[in-house]
C-alpha cells in the first residue's frame, strides 16, 4: 500500500502568463473557427473594457482553476488593476486559494490511483489533483478561527473574506495569495454561496463551539 509522502511529492506550478507572448495566438484565433474565434473575440472585448475608464471589470471564477495551476494568472490580472471585483465559488477562494495562503500545496497525481489507497492516507482527489485532507482541515479550523473574533452579527462574504485578507497579511506562506492581494488593492470578493465548500465545516465548528 503506497503512503502517504507517495502520492504527494510533485506539487502544481502555476502558470506565469508574464512569461509568454500570447497576443500572437489569440490574433491568429481571431480567423479561425469554433471556440479559437471566440476566445480572440473575449479578448478584444476585454481589451475594451481595459480600456474605457467608466468599465468596470467583474471576473467570475468556478472549477478547479487554481488546484490546476491558474492562481497566478488571477493574481496577476489583480496585481496590475485589471479587474474590479471577483466573484467567485467558494472552493476556488477557500479550498484553493486560502488554502495555499497558508502554506499548503496542491500535487499531481493520477485519475487511475486507487481510491482505497488515497481513503487510507487522508488524500483529498480532484480528478488528477491531490491534497492532504489534515491541511484541508487545518484551513477549516482557520476559517473557524477567523469566524471568533467576528462581532455576533450576520457577515456578508465579502466582509468575511476581508478578514481573511487580514489574517494573511501577518500568515501568509506564498508570495502570489489572490485574497491577499485583493484586500491590498481593496479589490471585493464575493461568494453567493459562502458555506457550499470547505468554508462550511469551519463556520459549522465555529457554530457548534460558540452556540448563541
Amino acid at each position: 500500500m503506497p503512503k502517504k509522502s507517495d502520492h504527494l511529492k510533485s506539487p502544481i506550478e502555476h502558470f506565469d502568463i508574464t512569461k509568454h507572448d500570447a497576443v500572437p495566438m489569440i490574433d491568429a484565433m481571431s480567423k479561425m473557427a469554433f471556440s479559437a474565434r471566440d476566445l480572440a473575440r473575449a479578448s478584444d472585448i476585454y481589451d475594451r473594457m481595459l480600456r474605457d475608464k467608466d468599465c468596470s471589470v467583474i471576473l467570475c471564477l468556478a472549477g478547479s482553476l487554481f488546484s490546476a495551476g491558474l492562481k497566478r494568472v488571477v493574481y496577476d490580472l489583480v496585481r496590475h488593476n485589471m479587474v474590479d471585483a471577483i466573484v467567485s465559488t467558494g472552493a476556488v477562494i477557500v479550498d484553493q486559494d486560502f488554502f495555499e495562503g497558508l502554506g499548503f500545496k496542491h500535487y499531481r497525481g493520477s485519475k487511475f490511483v486507487d481510491d482505497h489507497s488515497l481513503r487510507e492516507s487522508r488524500i483529498d482527489r480532484i480528478y488528477d489533483t491531490f491534497i492532504d485532507e489534515e491541511d484541508l482541515g487545518a484551513t477549516d479550523k482557520t476559517i473557524a478561527k477567523i469566524a471568533g473574533t467576528l462581532k455576533p452579527r450576520p457577515h456578508s462574504s465579502r466582509e468575511f473574506i476581508e478578514e481573511m485578507g487580514k489574517y494573511l497579511v501577518k500568515k501568509v506562506q506564498v508570495s502570489d495569495c489572490v485574497i491577499l492581494e485583493c484586500f491590498k488593492k481593496m479589490v471585493p470578493i464575493f461568494v453567493p454561496a459562502f458555506s457550499d465548500c470547505s468554508a462550511g465545516f469551519g463556520l459549522l465548528h465555529h457554530q457548534w463551539h460558540n452556540p448563541a
